[in-house]
């Protein structure tokens, strides 16, 4: 899920964070890229946050989220059938590249380069795309810590994360996911199908013990976009470009730029409720090179704030990522 929209939702009903609050939910969005999932009906399941022990802000959310999401839109691209085309093509080249599989000590070291000026407070004005800001993160492989490089003091910060921390855990102990760890991440991706319609199934065949409602066509888009950040195995990184396209209401887009101004296509969906997200792809490389999420058409909001002008305007960003350097390293700080 996006974790832009995760703020949003969470901060509905809440008082202003204070200026030292937003300095660390900055800090944790700087470093992790959003895939763009919408922000769901307050009945739908709820969002699985990383939240820091004594601090009531929500810092970001996991992408296998299994909320269900309206039926997807068609997007602005060429017909299904060049995504598909697309697809193919990009799996052809990737399956028979070499793969080390990590161990569960090691870290995905990841750089981005994140669109600036998100305010969450006035969130449907959207990101600048003019301004840029770094972003370096590490996650270890078993989901037993997390580091990044603070966008205030510029130093590493690692955090321990415990799914059931106790009362005298330091504050750097993360209660990482409440409502359970997502199902599949790096420590097990390669366990996935490798055929499409059968990572497919699997995907939507996956639910969330607290989870209201079947999981829908944008949960399984957003999971499979999370993968495409992460470096996972070739067989696996070719049954997602085949399956992405056999998603109802994914398009292709040509030419998209990402926030470092990358030319790729991109695979994208709209959600019911008119955000589009998109999964850059460079055509010659066939590497992952972003994501981002915009408005497709006009999209009034909702609950806080009462103003009838908050609207997020059609064609207005959301975020936008760039992924510079994705790569296995063993220790955080490493590069």
């Amino acid at each position: 899920m996006d974790d832009l929209n995760a703020i949003k939702e969470f901060r509905s009903g809440m008082a202003p964070m204070s200026a030292e609050q937003e300095d660390a939910v900055r800090d944790r969005l700087r470093t992790l890229a959003s895939t763009g999932e919408t922000e769901p009906a307050p009945s739908r399941p709820g969002r699985r946050l990383v939240l820091r022990v004594g601090l009531a802000s929500a810092l970001t959310a996991t992408a296998a989220a299994g909320i269900p999401l309206l039926q997807g839109l068609d997007g602005d691209g060429p017909p299904a059938a060049e995504a598909a085309q697309f697809g193919a093509r990009a799996a052809k080249a990737v399956e028979g590249r070499s793969y080390a599989p990590p161990r569960p000590d090691q870290w995905v070291y990841t750089k981005t380069a994140m669109a600036g000026g998100f305010d969450m407070n006035t969130w449907w004005k959207g990101v600048d795309r003019s301004r840029t800001e770094p972003g370096e993160h590490w996650e270890r492989i078993d989901g037993r810590g997390y580091a990044y490089v603070s966008s205030r003091t510029g130093r590493l910060v690692v955090d321990v994360i415990k799914d059931n921390p106790g009362k005298n855990d330091s504050p750097k102990v993360i209660r990482r996911w409440v409502g359970g760890p997502p199902k599949y991440t790096m420590r097990n991706y390669h366990t996935l199908p490798a055929d499409p319609d059968a990572l497919l199934r699997t995907l939507y065949a996956f639910h969330y013990r607290d989870q209201i409602g079947k999981t829908g066509p944008g949960d399984v888009f957003s999971m499979l976009n999370e993968m495409l950040q992460n470096p996972i195995p070739p067989r696996l990184q070719a049954a997602v470009y085949r399956a992405l396209p056999k998603i109802p209401g994914v398009r292709l887009r040509r030419h998209v730029r990402d926030q470092v101004g990358r030319v790729g296509d991109a695979f994208a969906y709209v959600d019911g409720h008119g955000e589009r997200t998109s999964a850059i792809i460079d055509p010659a490389t066939y590497r992952y090179l972003g994501t981002g999420t915009e408005a497709a058409r006009d999209i009034p909001v909702t609950g806080e704030p009462a103003d009838p002008n908050a609207v997020a305007r059609a064609g207005t960003l959301l975020s936008w990522h760039a992924y510079l350097t994705v790569k296995i390293v063993d220790r955080p700080g490493q590069r």
